[in-house]
């Protein structure tokens, strides 16, 4: 199924024939689903004081569901609201490079793997909204996946919003020291209340994942 049939489909009356519609694709990597923030680390917060790291994991979960009806295997850096690693004699700063190396340890041990990191942003200007992707230079990949990711969540949510995927600067520790094709996933803006709403909500939540992993799939077919 390509992007823009399940864009259609969101945007119609037929998204409840979703399910019945999958079949399992020929997926040769290990999808990393990576829920941003954790624990004591609650990454940005909307003016209601949301926190962003509860959102970033119902999102990766539903990530999970939707690739396991295409037959794609996951692995989940965290499958809860902990931090990786946590150590309570530790400083909050120790805490937090040991979470993200955790990270980098679980995808780095995992075979053939394609690293996806779920967050959301936060600006000065609450006017912005929509998703944005970027990709680690690390990997040609990555950029090829992180084009058909901005394009499937581009069709699926905000067709009238052009955006372009982009690289990933080197202040972003992942994005600098994974090998492997990675891709962070800003979902949107905490910062404008209309959309931080969207975000909380469930059926948003599950659009957000389906173009995911339709951008995924797309990736896939296109790489062949």
């Amino acid at each position: 199924m390509t992007a823009a049939a399940i864009a259609g489909m969101l945007q119609g009356k037929d998204a409840h024939l979703l399910r019945t519609v999958f079949a399992p694709h020929n997926y040769q990597n290990i999808l990393v689903l990576d829920a941003g923030h954790g624990g004591i680390d609650g990454g940005a917060t909307a003016a209601d004081g949301t926190a962003e790291q509860s959102i970033n994991l119902a999102i990766v979960k539903k990530c999970e569901a939707y690739a396991g009806l295409f037959g794609i295997q996951t692995l989940l850096t965290r499958e809860d609201e902990n931090s990786i690693d946590y150590d309570p004699s530790q400083s909050i700063r120790a805490n937090k490079v040991a979470d993200i190396r955790a990270r980098e340890r679980i995808t780095g041990q995992t075979p053939n793997p394609m690293f996806l990191s779920v967050h959301l942003n936060k600006f000065s200007d609450s006017s912005y909204t929509g998703a944005q992707v970027f990709w680690s230079k690390n990997n040609p990949e990555g950029t090829l996946w992180a084009q058909q990711l901005q394009t499937a969540l581009t069709q699926g949510l905000h067709p009238a919003r052009e955006r372009q995927a982009k690289q990933a600067g080197d202040n972003i520790y992942l994005m600098k020291t994974l090998t492997c094709p990675a891709v962070i996933v800003e979902c949107g803006f905490l910062s404008n209340a209309e959309e931080a709403k969207l975000l909380t909500q469930d059926d948003y939540q599950k659009r957000l994942a389906l173009c995911m992993i339709s951008g995924c799939l797309e990736y896939a077919e296109q790489s062949k």
